[in-house]
């Protein structure tokens, strides 16, 4: 018995094949490498809108790793020496979020 063969165009493949892959979430929609975060944005984002004391308590204190200064992502934690806002380098605070949300004590209270 012959087999039957019907070509189909590269692109047709390569859009069904995108289209698929954008709805399985299997591709990020966008690479953080390079951005960076307000406090407020990391709050929102990372922290479930936790208050900016919240966050300088629990997590920057707590986690003196996180400071920049101790090669960590989040620069001046508590807006000192000449910085005027806190920054975070939003790539690597996700990863380090990622790896430590049980270490986060989310249901502390601040005073």
């Amino acid at each position: 018995m012959a087999q039957l063969s019907i070509p189909i165009p590269d692109e047709q493949i390569n859009s069904a094949v995108h289209e698929v892959v954008e709805k399985m979430n299997l591709v990020p929609k966008s690479d953080l490498q390079g951005i960076t975060w307000t406090m407020d944005e990391f709050r929102k984002k990372c922290c479930g809108g936790k208050s900016p004391s919240w966050v300088r308590t629990f997590i920057f204190d707590r986690f003196p790793e996180t400071n920049y200064v101790n090669g960590g992502w989040c620069l001046a934690p508590h807006k000192t020496d000449g910085i005027k806002s806190t920054t975070i380098f939003a790539y690597e605070a996700t990863r380090w979020m990622e790896s430590h949300k049980y270490d986060i004590d989310w249901e502390a209270k601040t005073a």
